[in-house]
């Protein structure tokens, strides 16, 4: 792999201080989101997420750019069941997949900064996608990681984040009646900001 850390030199003035960029798989898990990321108790949970991290020092030795990419592949199945429309009466109702009711991938670009050489940790600022079935959702991350091991071939680190997603929903006013939809209108997109709280567990092993 040589020679992909001799290409990046030409590009990357940070390899010139002896940092090496780094590429390794990625565990991830959300432990916490808001509406429009969590899932109802009637759908399907996608919380868990496995991928790759490249990491590329620039600038100088406390400085990287990260470029992760994360599939969330694995159900937990739903926790209740279907309960009965509304009673009759017109309603305004707003239509979205939730992020976690489906598989989805994640991609993102950050700038990390580690305070200082000795100190085995380091903060990232960035921003990224959520793609899923339905609206896709950007959001900003911010993030912190612990390296609890540094070899000369490979970095363990424990890290965790918070994203700022914008979720979009498409907002109705439908009339029921005996239990049954009898008039639908639409009323256009509407946009929030949610959030989620990531954990994950790095491996990168130095090219």
């Amino acid at each position: 792999m040589n020679w992909i850390a001799l290409a990046l030199a030409a590009l990357v003035p940070g390899l010139a201080w002896g940092q090496k960029p780094t590429l390794g798989p990625t565990i991830t898990g959300i432990v916490g989101s808001g509406e429009g990321v969590a899932r109802t108790c009637l759908e399907s949970n996608y919380p868990i997420g496995t991928g790759l991290t490249l990491a590329i020092p620039v600038f100088s030795r406390l400085t990287t750019v990260q470029v992760a990419g994360r599939g969330y592949w694995l159900s937990q199945g739903s926790d209740c069941v279907d309960g009965f429309p509304p009673p009759d009466g017109t309603y305004v109702q707003e239509d979205r997949i939730n992020l976690l009711s489906r598989s989805f991938v994640t991609t993102d670009v950050r700038l990390a900064v580690r305070p200082g050489e000795q100190i085995p940790m380091s903060l990232a600022l960035g921003g990224g996608a959520a793609w899923h079935e339905g609206h896709d959702l950007p959001y900003v991350v911010l993030g912190a990681d612990f390296t609890a091991v540094d070899q000369s071939y490979l970095r363990l680190q424990l890290g965790v984040e918070y994203q700022w997603l914008r979720v979009t929903g498409d907002r109705f006013r439908r009339t029921f009646q005996n239990f049954q939809l009898v008039s639908e209108e639409s009323l256009g997109p509407v946009h929030r900001w949610s959030h989620a709280v990531v954990f994950g567990v790095y491996l990168g092993f130095v090219l």
